[in-house]
C-alpha cells in the first residue's frame, strides 16, 4: 500500500494546479479580447469567459490544496514557502472576486474594456497567483533537486504563466481597447507607444534570461520556454481568428532568433553573452506579440481601421516604419532585462531570504 503524499509534495502539486489555472485564465482572456475585435456577441456567458472562469476554478482548487498542505509542513518548510503562500492566498481571493465584479459590470454596462475595473481585478489576481506558484515551484526544485537536474528545467516552464499574466498588464496600458459606450479609458496614444516599447522587450528578456540562469545556462531552456509562449499565445489569438491562420508559420519564425539567443547564452555564460542574448530577445517582442502589437503602433503610424481580416496586412505595412524606430530602444531594454534577471533570481529561489536569516543572528549578537 502506497504511503500518502507528503505535505511538501502536495504543496508542489497544488502550486502546479494554481499555475495551470492561471495560464488557462490569461490565455482565455486573450481569446476574449480577440472575440471583441471580431465583433462576436459579447455576454458574460461567452465561450472565452467559460474557459476563463474554468481556469479560475482550477486555480481555486489548487489554492485549497495548498492551504491544506500548508498545515502539514514543518516550520522549516513554512519558512521557505511563506512568501509564495501569502501571495497565493491574496491572489486567489482577488481572482475569485473578479467573477461577480465582471458579471455585475456586464449586467449594467455591457462591453468592458481592458482598463475597466473588472479586467484589472482579474489581471491582478492572475498575476499574483502565477507569481506565487512560480516562486513555490522553483523553490521546491532548488531545495530538493538543485539547479542542474530535469526538475529545474521543468520548473522553468512555470514562468510561462507569469510572463503571460504580466503581458496582460502591459496590454491594458498600451492597447486602444478601453473605450466603451459608458466609459473612455483608452491610454494616451504616445504614452501607450512609449510604454509598450519600453516594457515589452524588457519583460521578455528578463523572463527568458531568468530561465537560463535557473538551469546554469544549459542550452534548450530559452528555446523551450519561448516556443511554449509562441504556442500558447498563438493558440489563444491566431487560432481563434480564421483570417489569421495563414500567419501561423510566420509567427513561429521567431524561434530562429530565440534559438540563437539560447546558443549564445549557453555558450558564453558571462555578462557579455547575457547582454548579447538580451539584445537579440528585446526586439522580438514586435513579432512574438503579434497581432495585438499591430494595434499599438497603428495609433501613431496609419490610424487605420483594423478588422480581423486585415491585421496581417497592416502589420507588414507598419514594419518598415516601426521596426527602425523601436529596434534601438528594444535592444537596450532587452539587455537591461537580461542583466537585471540576476537581481530577481535570489528572490525567486529563496537565496536572499536564507542569506538574510544567516546574517540576522550575527547582527543581533
Amino acid at each position: 500500500m502506497r504511503s500518502p503524499i507528503s505535505p511538501h509534495k502536495l504543496f508542489l502539486i497544488s502550486n502546479g494546479i494554481v499555475n495551470a489555472g492561471a495560464l488557462l485564465t490569461i490565455s482565455a482572456g486573450f481569446w476574449d479580447v480577440m472575440n471583441h475585435l471580431l465583433n462576436r456577441p459579447e455576454t458574460f456567458f461567452s465561450p472565452p469567459h467559460a474557459a476563463l472562469y474554468s481556469g479560475v476554478a482550477i486555480a481555486l482548487i489548487g489554492s485549497v490544496l495548498m492551504f491544506l498542505s500548508w498545515r502539514g509542513l514543518s516550520s522549516e518548510m513554512r519558512s521557505a514557502w511563506r512568501l509564495p503562500f501569502k501571495i497565493g492566498i491574496v491572489g486567489i481571493f482577488v481572482l475569485v472576486s473578479a467573477g461577480p465584479i465582471d458579471f455585475t459590470w456586464h449586467s449594467y454596462f455591457g462591453l468592458d474594456g481592458l482598463l475597466s475595473p473588472p479586467h484589472q481585478v482579474l489581471v491582478t489576481g492572475m498575476f499574483l497567483c502565477s507569481i506565487s506558484s512560480v516562486i513555490a515551484i522553483v523553490r521546491y526544485a532548488t531545495r530538493y533537486h538543485g539547479y542542474d537536474g530535469r526538475a529545474m528545467r521543468a520548473a522553468t516552464l512555470a514562468l510561462l504563466a507569469g510572463w503571460m499574466s504580466t503581458l496582460g498588464y502591459l496590454y491594458s496600458f498600451s492597447l486602444p481597447f478601453s473605450n466603451t459606450e459608458f466609459f473612455q479609458f483608452n491610454p494616451d496614444i504616445w504614452f501607450a507607444v512609449s510604454f509598450a516599447t519600453i516594457t515589452m522587450p524588457f519583460t521578455g528578456a528578463i523572463v527568458l534570461a531568468l530561465a537560463s540562469r535557473l538551469v546554469r545556462y544549459r542550452f534548450g531552456v530559452i528555446s523551450c520556454l519561448g516556443g511554449a509562449f509562441l504556442a500558447v499565445n498563438g493558440a489563444s489569438m491566431l487560432g481563434t481568428n480564421p483570417a489569421l491562420f495563414p500567419t501561423i508559420p510566420f509567427f513561429f519564425l521567431a524561434m530562429i532568433p530565440l534559438v540563437a539567443a539560447d546558443i549564445i547564452m549557453s555558450s558564453y555564460r558571462n555578462a557579455r553573452g547575457i547582454a548579447v542574448a538580451g539584445g537579440i530577445i528585446g526586439p522580438l517582442f514586435y513579432f512574438m506579440y503579434f497581432p495585438y502589437v499591430t494595434y499599438v503602433y497603428n495609433e501613431v503610424i496609419f490610424i487605420k481601421v483594423i478588422s480581423g481580416s486585415v491585421t496581417f496586412q497592416v502589420f507588414f505595412d507598419q514594419l518598415p516604419f516601426v521596426l527602425p524606430l523601436i529596434a534601438g530602444p528594444a535592444v537596450v531594454m532587452g539587455i537591461i532585462g537580461a542583466v537585471l534577471s540576476k537581481r530577481i533570481m535570489p528572490v525567486i529561489t529563496g537565496e536572499k531570504e536564507r542569506a538574510e536569516a544567516t546574517v540576522q543572528p550575527q547582527i543581533v549578537a
